[in-house]
């Protein structure tokens, strides 16, 4: 079993996986994923994960995103046209020239919106790596008329589709599906200033509709989780078990102000139902019980992903709250960066609503 997991180590170093997952960075940028289209050469696939790096590089040097391929993306091909052996000492020097054909595609449409091809020239004692070399030589300078013709055609598109995003987020504002109207609104390209601007104000609006549905929603966990904790202690007390009902009721969050009295009733019924020393013993039962991790446990299995937020948010509103008493050069300075961590959390949103609803995305292909 030993060797059999070293095995799969080495494995997985000699053979590196390149895996392009879209982050919040990726939000608001022009997305070029990265497809081999059929009857690519057998050059291009022995060069599979060669050509993978460098399309990744060169689409974010020309600021767009290769995160995924839903809706555009560029497509290699290698052609060699000569192979030439040259004298070079003990061994051979070989040197390659070929093209490097790269077309960027509509993916619903199967068009092309841009297509160069780009000569190369490399030189090494073995075929592969020369033709390894030649590709490593083709720089972003030279490849940029691509992305820039893409681009504008790009742009031109998400302006035609304004119309359809916008009317789309409404849509699932309405079906209370918050994070796929902010998905839905953060895949316009930052390079439309004003479209985007209007995407990230109505976003911000649906961003607050958000936080007030999510704390609504552990409000009313909460309070649904309390009423099972008090009527179970009330079970306990009228069956004359109180030791039951403490520790059940260790277990409350307070919160409620009325359910808070109920819980304080039944913590004076359950202690008044054990005489001193029993008291004094299941006191000390209780302050043990409560320093091990259980309720630790309960409350991040439960309200974790909620509780985060809203503190969060808390913190933000604190802190906006204290900007209004600065002075106004420094309430200027925190309000750009109050800004700043607001688009970061909608970006964010959007990113994890996209990794994680890759089936229920259709609004952010091309297909609008």
């Amino acid at each position: 079993m030993r060797n059999f997991k070293e095995y799969i180590i080495l494995y997985l170093l000699l053979f590196p996986l390149t895996v392009y997952s879209q982050t919040e960075d990726d939000m608001c940028k022009i997305v070029i994923g990265i497809t081999f289209q059929n009857g690519t050469s057998e050059e291009t696939i022995s060069l599979k994960q060669l050509l993978e790096n460098r399309l990744a590089s060169f689409a974010s040097q020309a600021g767009c995103s290769s995160f995924d391929d839903k809706a555009f993306s560029i497509s290699p091909n290698i052609i060699v046209n000569t192979i030439e052996a040259a004298e070079g000492g003990m061994k051979n020097v070989y040197v390659v020239q070929g093209d490097l054909y790269l077309s960027i595609h509509d993916n619903n449409t199967r068009t092309i919106i841009s297509s160069h091809s780009f000569p190369f020239q490399g030189y090494s004692s073995n075929i592969e790596t020369a033709i390894k070399n030649g590709i490593l030589n083709i720089k972003y300078d030279n490849v940029a008329s691509l992305f820039i013709e893409a681009k504008s055609k790009i742009l031109a598109y998400y302006q035609n589709k304004k119309d359809i995003i916008f009317a789309r987020a409404n849509t699932c504002v309405a079906e209370g599906n918050y994070d796929g109207a902010i998905a839905c609104l953060m895949i316009i390209p930052e390079d439309l200033t004003d479209m985007y601007e209007e995407a990230l104000k109505q976003a911000s609006y649906i961003f607050d509709l958000r936080a007030n549905f999510l704390k609504k929603q552990a409000l009313s966990q909460q309070m649904r989780y309390n009423d099972s904790i008090l009527t179970r202690a009330n079970s306990y007390i009228a069956m004359h078990q109180p030791e039951e009902a403490l520790c059940i009721l260790c277990f409350y969050i307070s919160g409620d102000e009325i359910m808070d009295a109920k819980y304080l009733n039944y913590i004076s019924k359950a202690e008044e139902l054990i005489n001193a020393k029993e008291r004094e013993t299941k006191r000390k039962e209780d302050r043990e019980y409560k320093n091990d991790l259980i309720r630790e446990k309960r409350l991040y299995r439960e309200q974790a992903k909620q509780s985060a937020h809203l503190r969060f948010m808390d913190r933000q509103e604190l802190d906006f709250r204290r900007q209004n008493l600065l002075s106004s050069e420094r309430i200027i300075h925190h309000k750009l960066k109050n800004d700043e961590y607001r688009i970061r959390a909608i970006k964010q949103v959007a990113s994890e609503y996209i990794r994680n609803n890759s089936n229920r995305i259709d609004y952010i292909r091309v297909r609008l």
